[in-house]
């Protein structure tokens, strides 16, 4: 996650910064910085991976840039409801690499544990329920995992 800050002065001045890295500011007369100053800038940051795409100029007048970028960029899931590493991971790369990050996560074989009978789909019904029902001041503990099998299973 990145925490965007903005310092204001009485005057009018501004300065912004991303994670406490000066990104650029504004005096009174309000020059402002464009589009590839504010992009020069952010590649600097830590943890930032930089890429250029090259696309052809869309035809007609009615297009729009997230036209573009729908074509072209990964989606990424717009919910958790994907219960695999790999959505984790395309969770997670929306951070910088040295972001602070704390967790815990668990495998299918700890719900066979409870439960040897589960089938794939089960197991990822009863992830989706932990997911959808946690709460921070109990987290997921074996207790939170048989409550989501149980409502799987109809118990």
């Amino acid at each position: 996650m990145f925490r965007l800050t903005c310092i204001e002065l009485i005057n009018g001045e501004f300065a912004v910064y991303i994670n406490n890295h000066y990104l650029g500011s504004e005096d009174a007369s309000s020059e402002r910085l464009c589009m590839g100053e504010i992009k020069e800038q952010l590649s600097r940051l830590p943890g930032v991976e930089s890429q250029t795409l090259h696309e052809p100029m869309p035809e007609g007048d009615d297009w729009c840039w997230n036209d573009i970028a729908d074509r072209v960029l990964p989606s990424l899931p717009a919910c958790h409801d994907d219960m695999t590493v790999a959505a984790l991971i395309a969770r997670l790369q929306q951070y910088p690499q040295d972001a602070l990050c704390m967790g815990t996560f668990w495998l299918a074989d700890v719900f066979l544990t409870l439960d040897e009978s589960l089938s794939e789909e089960e197991i990822a019904e009863a992830m989706r329920i932990c997911d959808h029902s946690h709460d921070a001041g109990i987290g997921f503990n074996w207790d939170t995992l048989q409550f989501a099998i149980d409502r799987v299973k109809g118990r």
